[in-house]
């Protein structure tokens, strides 16, 4: 029970991250008219409503339930969302002519696969082991975690 308060606490701090580093990028973005900027707006915005959904799963993930497993599915939506947003975005802010937004888009792309990857797993894990579905939420929220750093420093460079 402690170590739940102390994981769940842990994720609670990350959430606010994530949550305040892409609003933050979307506010910015939003106020730039660029096809590029929107783009990596939309998946800010895809980010942090992945954000809030993943807060929610740790709680109802403990029993593997319709709950839970709708959750997951809006996560892994809202982060196939992002991808494609910020597939866009490689597209829209010029490919590899600006070497420096190409590469915080690459870097995005990287983590939402790997919070992706870390929910897929958690699909398998709340059906049997809460410990392990609980890691693997928490991975996937270190991952949207650091994708909303990339949208910030992503709205710099590509704007």
């Amino acid at each position: 029970s402690h170590d739940s308060t102390v994981r769940v606490a842990l994720l609670t701090d990350q959430m606010k991250l994530a949550i305040f580093a892409a609003l933050v990028a979307s506010a910015a973005a939003l106020t730039d008219t660029q096809t590029c900027v929107k783009d990596i707006a939309y998946a800010a915005t895809d980010i942090a409503q992945a954000s809030v959904t993943i807060a929610s799963a740790v709680s109802d993930c403990s029993n593997y339930d319709q709950t839970c497993i709708d959750e997951i599915t809006s996560i892994t939506d809202q982060m196939n969302d992002a991808a494609g947003h910020l597939n866009d975005a490689v597209t829209d802010c010029g490919g590899s002519e600006n070497e420096e937004c190409a590469d915080d888009i690459l870097a995005t792309i990287d983590d939402i696969t790997e919070a992706t990857n870390a929910i897929t797993q958690a699909v398998l894990d709340c059906q049997s082991d809460g410990f392990k579905c609980t890691k693997d939420i928490l991975t996937a929220t270190k991952e949207l975690s650091q994708a909303g750093l990339d949208i910030l420093h992503a709205t710099s460079s590509c704007s």
